[in-house]
């Protein structure tokens, strides 16, 4: 018999609700092991996962170049900031494809990882489409959006040239608006009738043509261009250009030829 001290009551307490307080405090418990072992298992596998993708086995081993022609692979590599054996999940594709799309030559690029061990560069290169003289730069390559693309010490073959133009920058650079039209022309004229002209003029008149038989295309300003050059390269494909003086298209359903030397 137990004797319950001053001012308290005897205990009293079911012994089934005993048990059960101690069931569902033991029931706490496992629940909080659980946690516990969860969250151990979570920071287990992280910590592997960070320890692997830092480790050699999923580093940079190669950069795969592709579609660059005017490029050096180990230049498109540089801009691109990959660097060997750095680890795969420390390529930044973002910062990749800005850097490349800086070059020059570069009109597009996309840049995207291989698993394990190799990150794929795959450019698609802009198209020069006519030359500037650039001073002591000697001349530079542009694309049809004035995309300065390299430097030459001479003319590169089998380009016209763009005169009467504001000299270009270094490559990268994009030439004056003022050339906009003899750009267009130069973009838009047939492979045939490329190889005739020697040079591209922008003028008071709109733009000329300087043939290498001698004499001139007038083109006049950039409407209807298509349609002129067209009437272009068919009179000078068919028309005999001994002594010509002026092939006239600006009317371009009514070309005109005059001959004559010195072609006034």
């Amino acid at each position: 018999m137990s004797i319950a001290e001053p001012g308290t009551r005897p205990s009293t307490m079911d012994p089934r609700l005993r048990a059960r307080r101690i069931a569902v405090r033991r029931d706490e418990g496992r629940r909080r092991l659980r946690r516990l072992t969860g969250l151990g298992v979570v920071a287990a596998v992280a910590v592997l996962t960070f320890a692997v993708t830092r480790s050699p086995v999923l580093d940079v081993d190669r950069v795969q170049v592709q579609g660059a022609q005017h490029t050096p692979a180990d230049a498109v590599q540089r801009a691109s900031g990959v660097r060997l054996h750095a680890p795969m999940t420390d390529v930044d594709l973002d910062r990749a494809r800005r850097g490349v799309l800086a070059l020059p030559w570069v009109r597009t690029v996309s840049v995207t990882r291989s698993w394990p061990a190799s990150v794929k560069i795959v450019v698609t290169e802009r198209v020069a489409v006519a030359a500037i003289a650039a001073g002591n730069a000697g001349f530079s390559l542009v694309d049809a959006d004035g995309r300065v693309l390299e430097s030459s010490p001479t003319l590169p073959a089998g380009y016209v040239l763009l005169v009467n133009v504001p000299t270009p920058g270094a490559p990268g650079t994009n030439v004056d608006p003022s050339a906009a039209d003899a750009l267009g022309v130069a973009r838009s004229m047939s492979p045939a009738l490329r190889t005739r002209v020697s040079t591209i003029v922008p003028d008071a008149d709109g733009v000329t043509l300087r043939l290498v038989a001698g004499g001139v295309v007038r083109l006049g300003d950039g409407n209807d261009l298509t349609a002129k050059l067209r009437a272009a390269d068919t009179v000078v494909r068919e028309a005999d250009l001994t002594d010509v003086c002026t092939i006239d298209v600006r009317v371009a359903a009514a070309p005109s030829l005059t001959r004559g030397k010195p072609c006034l």
